[in-house]
């Protein structure tokens, strides 16, 4: 049977838009420190899915090439060129792919794929890999490399990556609000929840500009899925700024096709910026065809058999889920570390739909 999915469709308007302290505070206090040593995380078990899958003409720890004003059409096309303001992911062997599976039911299935990494595989006692079996991280995938970096049993730092995740849930789910962002109400089309700005020409890129400190925003789809489509976010904001997206809506998904979110120019930093999933359930509940990322990291924090997808992604980022499902990526890290952050005034995207749609219909491609 077809499953039919109301989806929240953000076209984001070429604007800043800059945030301000809120009534109340709020901070982060929990480290991921061991968690940010790793591209990829599989924290799911074999009797679902494949804990970390990665297939066809794949590299991570390595960036061959990025779109540019004289190459745009890099893996298929990915959308180009980027917001003002944004930065691209730079491109080059970064030595840094280095992939975890949690789980000692878990499994790893790795094809057509190369890895440079400083540390490499790291499993939990039992993981087995689909090409030789067995328990334990071990060689041999098909047409597959490992550069550098080991294949390894570590209980010990599976364990506390766990912890740090777990951890991390439990802090996020705690933080609470004083607005949210809506993508439902004035501006959508009646009835549907589907959000549009103009359907006629929009430029669909916008900026968020963060405050000092820990920034939090909860986005509200009305019950729907958020789907970022043909359209550059960009997340800037000083030194010292962070921030953490939550769907209010956890039985929603995350949704980009044909689409960029990347940092800004002014301070922010590559480990500053983190998408979370904190209850899922068993479905693609990170979905990016066609993206470039650079400097955001996308948690499944659920543990409810979820898959993150990702077909045709290039940049840095990082990526913690159930299951992992990767085709056609270039990927670099760029870990979100989770580190304390003092408490300035805890921060919120206060923008409602009438006000996006009041800003979006300011200007329109010629």
């Amino acid at each position: 049977m077809t499953r039919i999915r109301h989806v929240a469709v953000l076209v984001l308007a070429t604007v800043a838009v800059a945030f301000a302290p809120a009534i109340g505070s709020s901070a982060m206090s929990f480290s991921a420190d061991t968690t940010a040593d790793y591209l990829l995380v599989g924290r799911g078990g074999q009797d679902t899915a494949v804990g970390v899958k990665v297939s066809s003409s794949n590299s991570l720890g390595r960036i061959y090439t990025v779109p540019s004003g004289s190459n745009p059409d890099v893996d298929d096309n990915p959308p180009w060129p980027l917001p003002a303001g944004g930065t691209a992911p730079s491109s080059g062997i970064s030595n840094d792919g280095n992939v975890a599976v949690t789980n000692a039911n878990g499994t790893y299935d790795f094809s057509d794929i190369d890895i440079w990494a400083d540390i490499g595989v790291r499993c939990v006692d039992g993981v087995t890999n689909t090409n030789t079996g067995g328990g334990g991280c071990r060689a041999g995938w098909s047409g597959s490399s490992l550069m550098n970096g080991t294949f390894a049993n570590d209980a010990t730092e599976m364990a506390q990556i766990e912890t740090e995740l777990t951890t991390a849930a439990l802090e996020i789910s705690g933080l609470a609000g004083t607005d949210a962002w809506s993508l439902s109400g004035a501006g959508t089309k009646s009835g549907t929840g589907i959000w549009e700005l103009d359907s006629d020409g929009v430029d669909m890129n916008t900026t968020i500009t963060l405050g000092n400190g820990l920034n939090v925003i909860f986005i509200d789809t009305d019950g729907n899925d958020m789907k970022i489509n043909n359209a550059g976010l960009v997340v800037d904001g000083p030194s010292d700024s962070r921030v953490v997206f939550v769907l209010t809506d956890q039985a929603q998904n995350f949704l980009f096709t044909n689409a960029s979110i990347t940092i800004g120019m002014n301070g922010i930093g590559t480990d500053a910026v983190l998408f979370a999933m904190l209850n899922g359930g068993n479905d693609s509940n990170f979905d990016f065809s066609k993206v470039i990322v650079n400097g955001a990291a996308f948690w499944d924090l659920s543990l409810d058999g979820g898959e993150i997808t990702m077909n045709n992604v290039q940049g840095c980022g990082q990526w913690a889920g159930d299951h992992l499902n990767f085709n056609d990526v270039q990927l670099s890290r760029c870990s979100f570390s989770g580190t304390a952050v003092p408490d300035p005034g805890f921060l919120v995207l206060a923008a409602r739909a009438a006000a996006w749609a009041g800003l979006g219909r300011g200007r329109r491609l010629s």
